[in-house]
């Protein structure tokens, strides 16, 4: 029981990080692949001030990780059951019903 227990608890965790929809958003991108910080914020609009917050606290929950080139930061995500997660809410309630 203490290992679905511990599932359960870290389910959760990540489902509340993923609950603001900015950082929801922003893993939604990196499930297409690693990105600039820059190119996130083209493509999703939102300022640099509250983007960078944003990925700090998806960095705390180990969701995604970074490199830096040069000056440039790169993130992905590093947790593939959160990108299971993020596909499978992608498909459910974003993908064009037919």
């Amino acid at each position: 029981m203490d290992d679905i227990q511990a599932s359960v608890f870290r389910v959760a965790e990540l489902l509340k990080t993923l609950s603001h929809a900015d950082r929801l958003l922003i893993a939604c991108a990196l499930a297409k692949g690693e990105m600039s910080v820059g190119q996130i914020q083209n493509e999703l609009n939102i300022h640099q001030p509250n983007l960078s917050r944003h990925l700090t606290v998806l960095k705390a929950a180990r969701i995604v990780t970074f490199r830096k080139e040069g000056l440039s930061v790169f993130y992905r995500l590093s947790d593939e059951k959160a990108g299971q997660v993020i596909a499978a809410l992608h498909h459910i309630y974003c993908e064009r019903q037919e």
